[in-house]
């Protein structure tokens, strides 16, 4: 039988990429695992119990381990809020939640109803109206996703990291 031509339905490709997506988490509790392991037998070194050779070979261990640690920890934070491109999700649905909220409002909003709504629906959501990137200096209007921070410190750096070259 030819193979060349064969057609997958449509959920075999939603199931393949949920089979990547396990297999990238094990891969990174796996990661976390190893490095800890390292990171232990590294430390323990120092308190006289003695699983490497020499002290450099110690430091290696747990510098390594620490990394392969902080690398994973990362991964898992990053891949499973992916920062902005959840935020812009985000600014979508309080977009369409305030227009369908105040449908009288969508062509002419001069008293800013709609606006008030999405910014509070973003506040509600964690994150705050802010004019610091230069696209929202450009467009000030509530569905621009660059106008806004998420109000926890880690997700504010990654996200300010990721829009600084938009």
């Amino acid at each position: 039988m030819d193979r060349s031509h064969r057609i997958e339905s449509p959920g075999a490709a939603s199931e393949t990429a949920s089979n990547g997506r396990r297999m990238e988490k094990v891969m990174i509790l796996v990661l976390v695992f190893i490095g800890s392991i390292l990171a232990a037998a590294g430390g323990l070194y120092f308190i006289d119990i003695k699983f490497c050779k020499d002290w450099f070979q110690a430091m290696v261990m747990l510098v390594g381990g620490l990394l392969m640690v902080a690398g994973g920890e990362i991964a898992v934070t990053g891949s499973s809020t992916s920062f902005f491109k959840a935020q812009q999700v985000r600014t979508s649905q309080c977009e369409l939640e305030g227009e369908g909220a105040h449908p009288n409002e969508r062509r002419d909003d001069s008293e800013r109803v709609i606006f008030k709504h999405i910014v509070g629906c973003m506040k509600s959501a964690g994150y705050l109206w802010t004019t610091s990137h230069i696209h929202c200096r450009e467009a000030p209007v509530a569905s621009n996703a660059l106008c806004y921070l998420p109000s926890a410190a880690f997700a504010r750096i990654v996200t300010s990291s990721q829009t600084a070259f938009e």
